[in-house]
């Protein structure tokens, strides 16, 4: 499968035309924000945060639909479900933390069938209250010594992260009136309890009756995933009167067959979809890049691939301006986390597997570069340790030219942006500081706008207070300062087309304050803040065989 115009996939996904049914079945992040699987690339309860969440279907078909929350360090598990949404129906919660104030918690006040049901009583504003669990990364009972990882085993760990939303399937009237059972009627499923009892697995040594019909086959009134799903986030902090919401990212033609599984399964995952191509859209080319892969791990990180991340930052003083950036990859898990590996090394595009360094326990940290601007077309000093003199050329080869660079170490990364060094200018170099190694009165424990405790911080000269940075994944960057294999971060098609960089998703947030706003005499708190979704780039290396 080679390069495609736009015209031709656009076509393709309308039309279904013979000839053009390879781009149409490709898996593809949808610009439109519609599919079958929805990523929302962080979510918080720490600092004062809750994040409220939704998914909407907008089809005429009944779903059967998965949410797993997963917690940012080391992607496992904290809570999954499934989720039977009628028609045209939207499903909401809200992330918050405990009352004790260490764990997070799910709050649905939401009528929408889930499987266990999880719903409130019928008071207005009573609500279910699901906690977040830890079973994932601590050794349950002795039984589970693999599960821990070294990033903690705290109930604390799961107050941030990130989550999915997978379409197992379309539910029909075929066989038992699910889809009828899942259907509201004057605001409450129509049978939900049939949906639950069709779940219930009956005592051991007990046998499945007709009632417990999914027990018995999973796939009973369900047809093949038909997408039509978009959802949203907002990230709200009552105390600072702050509002920060995202579109979750849209992933179409993932899987072609029904994945219909028990409420309590890990499956299915996102690298688990059936369809093994992706269509990739080339900006500024009007293109459709599509390839062949061997694997869907493959076609859905090639859709999410970039080599550079590129977007804004605002720290400026008069006005008390925040900048934390979110970057989550939402496939590492299956690359770098022993418990799925075992003794395997990583995967590619990672290559680092996770707890493997003794010196950082808990982590996966993949280096990468970056290059920071002002407003004004100035960039930060390219040495992160100090000056380097002017030298002739050429230069020996234990003298490289030094890029700025840090490490991303987890699943669910936020990098803070801050001004400090009053009085310096743009000569001096960035200080770089990681997973809180070195605090001090300019590095709370918390960041302030999402309050994450695992964090890196780019400290900036004082007179950059706006304006924008790239990071860089490509290994071509990184080369020269760690040594790192220029073959890294790639993977490969079969039809030998490379993409170079990681899978990546996320979000600038930024907050201001007017601290003068007076109402009737009084000081009105006044604090703004606003989301921009990353821009990126691609690198996609062909032999000139390969694309036509």
């Amino acid at each position: 499968m080679k390069r495609k115009t736009l015209t031709t996939a656009v076509l393709a996904g309308l039309t279904g035309m013979v000839g053009m049914v390879g781009v149409s079945n490709a898996v593809n992040l949808n610009p439109d924000g519609l599919g079958q699987v929805l990523l929302y690339p962080y979510y918080t309860a720490r600092g004062g945060n809750d994040t409220l969440i939704s998914v909407v279907n907008t089809t005429t078909n009944a779903k059967s639909v998965k949410i797993r929350f997963l917690e940012g360090r080391n992607s496992r598990e904290v809570l999954d479900f499934n989720i039977y949404m009628s028609a045209f129906d939207v499903w909401t919660g809200a992330i918050t933390e405990t009352a004790d104030g260490g764990n997070a918690e799910l709050v649905i006040r939401d009528r929408t069938c889930t499987v266990p049901y999880f719903v409130g009583g019928l008071t207005p504003g009573d609500a279910a209250r699901v906690p977040f669990s830890n079973v994932e990364f601590i050794d349950f009972n002795g039984l589970s010594p693999q599960k821990v990882d070294g990033a903690g085993t705290a109930l604390e760990r799961t107050k941030s992260g990130y989550f999915e939303i997978l379409e197992m399937g379309t539910l029909l009237d075929i066989d038992e009136n699910s889809a009828t059972a899942a259907t509201h009627v004057n605001g409450e499923p129509a049978d939900c309890a049939q949906l639950v009892t069709a779940w219930t697995r009956p005592q051991a040594g007990g046998t499945p009756t007709p009632a417990n019909y999914w027990v018995i086959d999973e796939d009973v009134d369900h047809e093949p995933p038909s997408g039509g799903l978009f959802g949203s986030a907002s990230i709200i902090n009552v105390g600072e009167g702050t509002l920060l919401s995202y579109n979750a990212e849209a992933i179409d033609n993932w899987t072609d067959a029904i994945g219909h599984t028990d409420p309590g399964a890990v499956t299915p995952r996102i690298i688990g979809g059936t369809n093994t191509s992706s269509a990739v859209f080339i900006s500024g080319a009007q293109d459709v890049d599509e390839r062949d892969w061997i694997f869907n791990r493959d076609a859905v990180n090639a859709v999410l691939m970039n080599n550079q991340i590129i977007n804004e930052y605002v720290v400026t003083p008069n006005s008390n301006g925040l900048t934390e950036w979110v970057l989550t990859h939402p496939t590492k898990r299956f690359h770098v986390d022993p418990l799925i590996l075992g003794a395997a090394p990583p995967i590619q595009p990672f290559s680092v597997k996770f707890n493997s360094q003794s010196a950082r326990p808990g982590t996966s940290c993949e280096p990468i570069t970056f290059r920071l601007w002002d407003r004004e077309e100035i960039e930060l000093a390219d040495d992160p340790i100090g000056t380097i003199p002017p030298r002739p050329s050429p230069l020996p080869p234990d003298t490289p030219d030094e890029p700025d660079t840090f490490d991303l170490c987890y699943e669910a990364n936020v990098v803070r942006f801050l001004r400090v060094n009053p009085g310096a200018t743009s000569d001096a170099p960035p200080v770089i500081t990681d997973d809180n190694t070195n605090v001090s009165e300019l590095s709370p424990s918390n960041t302030e706008i999402l309050g994450e405790n695992r964090y890196t911080t780019l400290f900036m000269p004082s007179n950059f207070i706006s304006g924008w940075s790239k990071f860089n994944f490509d290994p071509e960057g990184i080369d020269p300062l760690l040594g790192f294999p220029a073959d890294a971060r790639r993977i490969s098609s079969l039809d030998g087309v490379d993409y170079v960089g990681l899978p990546t998703i996320g979000f600038q947030a930024s907050t201001v304050s007017n601290a003068t706003l007076v109402v009737d005499g009084a000081n009105v708190l006044s604090n703004y803040g606003g989301t921009f979704k990353h821009r990126g780039s691609r690198r996609i290396e062909a032999t000139p065989t390969s694309i036509d």
